[in-house]
């Protein structure tokens, strides 16, 4: 497979967020793909922002007990500097819940190398302050703490395949988040998966109408074929 252009992959980002995820699911449910839908215990800090993107996985492990010991920012600055434009930052922590696994500075960083949000299946902090950047910035996260990462955790490993929210990730896999959740496409098939998602999202409208218009379900049903 031809790896897909940063355009490309903006232009995919764009279409999916015309879209919503419940019919992303759908799709991937008639290609065999059950277990793309990221835990719902994952939730968004804007009810209201989409996004979507290729995939930048980041791991996360954990200090067996606190440490007095600065961050690794030599380490830090690699994996930032190798973010790029429209991904979405995508934290495994490996269920680490008692530290911050992202917080503002991070999401700043982030969106100055271009990131557009972030998934963590972890804690976040300085919320009220991600609220502040502008465009926004969205991030899904388990739970919110005040607690440092530092001394507690440490960021390991960048640009591997890993386990986010119960689903596994590959670089560049398509991440698309809404209010009902976090849904990851393989790279290799997002292009087939968008257009018939644009299908049946546009079947679904047609639905939608001819029922509020009066038309009995069963008609509705036999000429979209959706529900």
């Amino acid at each position: 497979m031809t790896p897909i252009s940063i355009d490309e992959a903006l232009a995919l980002s764009e279409r999916l967020k015309r879209l919503y995820t419940p019919a992303i699911s759908d799709i991937l449910d008639d290609m065999g793909y059950t277990n793309q839908v990221m835990e719902n215990s994952l939730r968004p800090i804007y009810p209201d922002v989409k996004i979507a993107g290729p995939a930048f996985t980041l791991t996360i492990s954990t200090y067996a007990s606190f440490k007095r010991i600065e961050h690794d920012v030599e380490k830090m600055a690699r994996f930032f500097q190798a973010m790029y434009r429209g991904c979405i930052v995508v934290v495994a922590t490996h269920g680490t819940m008692h530290a911050a696994s992202w917080g503002e500075l991070m999401s700043n960083a982030a969106r100055h190398r271009g990131a557009v949000g972030c998934v963590s299946d972890g804690a976040v902090r300085d919320v009220p302050r991600i609220w502040e950047i502008k465009p926004p910035f969205q991030v899904f996260a388990r739970a919110f703490t005040p607690a440092d990462s530092k001394g507690r955790v440490y960021f390991d490993e960048y640009e591997v395949p890993t386990y986010c929210g119960g689903v596994k990730v590959h670089p560049g896999d398509f991440v698309f988040g809404d209010f009902d959740g976090v849904v990851v496409i393989p790279k290799e098939i997002v292009q087939e998966v968008v257009k018939r998602a644009e299908d049946k999202v546009e079947r679904e409208s047609g639905f939608r109408e001819a029922i509020r218009r009066g038309v009995e379900f069963l008609s509705a049903y036999q000429k979209f074929r959706v529900l």
